[in-house]
């Protein structure tokens, strides 16, 4: 981050927001017919923008695309047309083309609402009629769009990470307040089914028991470059534009602007916030201190950003903590009188581009067993029960703590191989899930789960790690950062109502000759 953000800054800037309760009354919610869709426009739309539109705006019913904006031709082009199929409900695979398509599937996108695309988002505002706007574009312009959607009125949902700097984050919470309107950040894992369900696990159903040590990754083996070759060099407008809104002239640096310090933070911030995200999450806290490492060891192709890095951080957990659990007295030489004070909770995480086979994962430990969470669709999300858990199953029916649990009804032998959370259960993907989120709460109230506050503490713990590794020390993180003197949202709910099955029916096995079940993609 640019500068430390100290208590001294946070009292002068929480002083300032105490007219937020007034100002918010310059903008009230307007009333939807039952069937009206909410009218969102797409600001960035390339890779991640089209994904965002493709895999999540596709599948939520209740939203359509009005208007798209990039300022780079190519990626307006393709904002454009995915947009359009996306209102006529039909999914387009990465590189079809809409001539692939049956002739019913035409007829719809033909049928459908095209959006209008722009160069200028400012344009765009003045002229459109839209309710919300996804933003898709490099890291250090999310601020300046964010604070200018929701000055206009707009509710938005932002990519991850949700700004540059703490000071920026905080900014935007502020402005949420004072104009009445959410933020909802792309951690889209917290919409995930499987990770909602682990957090059933971790903290209604107690079956971690108490979460001591967590490990998070996520690995490639890829020089994470866009090829800029298969491009024509910008035009003098594109110039013009990229220069003006995101601060670069040339196409390298504006498709490339991961790679670059000025325009990101590297892994730290597109990838690692992610899982901190859950971490957070589970720990239901944020992290007290941070310690980075990291380097170009690999790609050194010119780029600024590292190639690898490893983070450590400590949770200090307090009884009247949220996150906070109780142990059970498991030594003589135990004290009742300590065991269930204050604890540290210790994370690990690393990234690298130069090894993919451990993927990305999240492992939640604790004395009770273990959350194996994954995103990837291949791979299941697993539950285990520690060893020490299933002696105590064995000789005592499972004890207080956890004798309600379905866990039970399965043998010692199967615990300890795992369980498969939400196995055989058919789900959308967490993007169509996010999104379906966003227009009931536009339409109905209430704020998502991947609020303005889960992009600030998030933010938090991916900064101060860049800042760590940036001045080769040990980083406290303030309370401060994240405290403010207005009610905010929760940044740890989760959905209660996915829910892992009692006791999963064994499968149906068809008879000789019966017709098989047809299959259709969620």
């Amino acid at each position: 981050m640019n500068s430390e953000f100290t208590r001294r800054d946070f009292m002068k800037t929480a002083s300032a927001t105490t007219a937020g309760v007034t100002m918010a009354t310059r903008f009230s919610p307007r009333a939807y017919a039952a069937n009206e869709k909410v009218r969102v426009a797409c600001i960035g739309t390339g890779g991640q923008g089209t994904f965002h539109i493709r895999d999540g705006l596709t599948g939520a019913a209740d939203m359509q695309i009005v208007a798209v904006c990039d300022i780079f031709t190519p990626h307006q082009k393709a904002g454009t047309l995915y947009g359009w199929v996306s209102n006529a409900g039909v999914y387009l695979e990465p590189g079809q083309k809409p001539g692939d398509l049956d002739t019913a599937s035409k007829n719809r996108i033909k049928a459908a609402h095209k959006p209008k695309s722009y160069y200028d988002y400012r344009e765009m505002l003045a002229q459109e009629e839209i309710d919300a706007v996804v933003i898709a574009t490099p890291l250090h312009t999310h601020y300046q769009l964010a604070m200018d959607c929701l000055d206009a009125g707009k509710y938005v949902f932002c990519e991850k990470t949700l700004t540059k700097t703490i000071e920026e984050s905080r900014d935007i919470v502020k402005k949420c307040h004072e104009t009445g309107r959410f933020l909802q950040v792309g951690h889209q894992r917290r919409y995930n089914p499987k990770y909602n369900v682990g957090m059933n696990i971790a903290h209604k159903r107690g079956m971690l028991g108490r979460i001591n040590h967590i490990v998070t990754q996520w690995h490639r083996n890829h020089y994470w470059r866009r090829d800029t070759s298969v491009y024509q060099p910008l035009t003098d407008q594109e110039v013009a534009l990229a220069k003006e809104l995101v601060g670069v002239e040339d196409i390298e640096h504006l498709l490339n602007w991961r790679m670059y310090k000025a325009t990101s933070g590297g892994l730290f911030t597109e990838l690692a916030t992610h899982q901190c995200d859950i971490a957070n999450w589970f720990m239901m806290s944020v992290p007290v201190s941070v310690y980075a490492t990291g380097g170009i060891d690999y790609w050194r192709d010119g780029r600024e950003v590292d190639d690898n890095i490893t983070i450590t951080y400590e949770y200090r957990q307090h009884p009247s903590d949220p996150g906070f659990q109780t142990v059970e007295k498991r030594s003589r030489l135990q004290k009742m009188a300590k065991i269930n004070k204050s604890y540290t909770v210790r994370y690990a995480h690393s990234n690298i581009l130069a090894n993919a086979r451990g993927g990305a994962f999240e492992l939640l430990e604790g004395d009770y067993g273990t959350l194996n969470l994954t995103e990837n669709p291949a791979l299941p999300c697993m539950f285990y029960m520690e060893d020490a858990k299933v002696e105590k199953v064995k000789k005592e029916g499972g004890g207080d703590a956890i004798t309600s649990l379905a866990t039970l009804q399965r043998s010692p032998e199967e615990l300890a191989k795992g369980i498969e959370i939400l196995a055989d259960i058919k789900l959308k993907t967490a993007d169509v899930y996010q999104f379906e989120a966003m227009a009931r709460h536009i339409k109905e109230g209430g704020v998502p789960r991947t609020n303005q506050m889960v992009g600030l503490t998030t933010a938090i713990s991916g900064l101060a790690a860049l800042r760590s590794r940036e001045e080769g020390r040990k980083i406290d993180i303030d309370p401060a950062w994240y405290t403010f003197d207005f009610e905010t949202p929760s940044f740890h709910d989760y959905d209660d109502s996915w829910k892992a099955p009692e006791k999963p029916e064994p499968k149906a096995v068809p008879k000789e000759g019966a017709p098989k079940a047809a299959t259709e993609k969620a």
